[in-house]
């Protein structure tokens, strides 16, 4: 990652830094970080990590590899897979989501509170 300062204002270069073939296995890639100084600071962005109008709540999963998110107009879930750097699924709704919770270490079982109108 690159930082440049233009008129008092920071600009950040994601796409500069050094990147990991994606066809390395989980073991190259971990023994690449703990060598690599420049690889372990690197920055990863989920792709699509994005919600059309308003996200009301985000959770992550206690395994740390989902974050599910809902939003509203036209009421959905996401969830999103941090090892794969990718949208996981998206489910719409009927109504609203006014609170969630993630039961499991997973995604598997979530609890929904939606408005009634």
């Amino acid at each position: 990652m690159q930082v440049s300062n233009i008129n008092d204002v920071k600009i950040y270069n994601l796409s500069c830094g050094k990147s990991l073939p994606e066809w390395l296995s989980d073991r190259k890639k971990r023994a690449l970080q703990k060598k690599d100084v420049d690889v372990r600071r690197r920055i990863e962005l989920i792709q699509d990590f994005d919600m059309p109008t308003v996200s009301t709540n985000i959770r992550v999963s206690r395994d740390g590899q989902y974050i599910m998110a809902a939003g509203t107009y036209k009421p959905r879930i996401r969830c999103y897979d941090t090892y794969q750097l990718s949208l996981k699924f998206e489910r719409c709704l009927d109504a609203d989501v006014v609170k969630f919770d993630i039961l499991s270490e997973d995604y598997s079982k979530v609890l929904y509170f939606v408005s009634v109108n």
